[in-house]
């Protein structure tokens, strides 16, 4: 049986840590965008893809950019790992837009770049987004270039 002193005794150091500081907030940069090249999307019975490389440029004294190749399809919502071509330390995923199920045959309506500002030490880890309506080039025109403004931010504990 175990005795209400060893309880005390052991839920005493969690009880003596004050409350954690909350994590600063960062901005997003002024005039900070991230370029998209190469891109190009299509569907077909199987669903839609897209492919494409995108640049997400460093903030002097802040942020490290990155370059990144991204390549999938529709995933129910997910967010997919792009591969990191230069920079360390931060990720870059992407999702598009599940096909509207309206019978129109037209593809997803949204690309959306996700950009992982990777914690460190005391600063918390966090996660910038945006995005950019789609374009479909397969076949039809060359691969083409864009630009995505991060709209959201939020820390990541």
């Amino acid at each position: 049986m175990v005795s209400a002193k060893l309880l005390l005794a052991a839920t005493l150091p969690a009880l003596a840590i004050s409350n954690p500081i909350a994590p600063r907030q960062m901005d997003i940069p002024e005039n900070w965008t991230w370029h998209i090249e190469d891109w190009e999307a299509g569907c077909a019975r199987g669903g839609c893809y897209y492919t494409f490389n995108v640049t997400v440029p460093t903030v002097p004294g802040q942020i490290g950019g990155v370059k990144a190749y991204c390549s999938n399809g529709e995933s129910n919502g997910l967010f997919q790992d792009c591969r990191l071509l230069e920079g360390v330390n931060n990720g870059v995923a992407a999702k598009i837009d599940d096909k509207p199920d309206d019978g129109s045959g037209r593809g997803p309506q949204n690309v959306y770049v996700s950009f992982l500002y990777d914690g460190y030490e005391d600063r918390p880890a966090y996660n910038f987004t945006g995005h950019n309506q789609t374009i479909y080039n397969q076949a039809v025109a060359p691969r083409q270039r864009f630009d995505v403004t991060p709209t959201e931010v939020f820390a990541i504990a």
